[in-house]
């Protein structure tokens, strides 16, 4: 999965606060290929970034074809990755730090 990284955080954070701000979410969902406002709807992107086990942070990339199907502009996304994208990395469930929950 593509993602963006962080060295804290904090940062990849207030990647993640940024993108559920914005005008993309909710998304509405869909039923048999069509727009259906009574349908479940996406109402964020993530809760919060994912540790890494190098000590960063990540964000998952939104995918081309989600944003286009929200109609975000490419200005808008040049805008977003020159604000968050400096480190793009093709990451995997390996790289993630598993928390282990506990079983009462």
């Amino acid at each position: 999965m593509e993602c963006y990284v962080f060295p804290t955080q904090a940062a990849a954070q207030a990647c993640v606060d940024f993108i559920n701000s914005t005008s993309w979410f909710p998304v509405i969902g869909n039923r048999e290929g069509k727009p259906d406002p009574d349908a479940q709807k996406t109402e964020k992107w993530m809760d919060a970034p994912l540790e890494l086990l190098t000590g960063e942070w990540a964000v998952t990339a939104i995918p081309q074809a989600r944003l286009d199907a929200v109609g975000v502009p490419q200005q808008t996304r040049d805008e977003f990755i020159s604000g968050f994208g400096q480190d793009i990395r093709e990451l995997s469930s390996e790289d993630i730090v598993r928390v282990e929950e506990e079983i009462p």
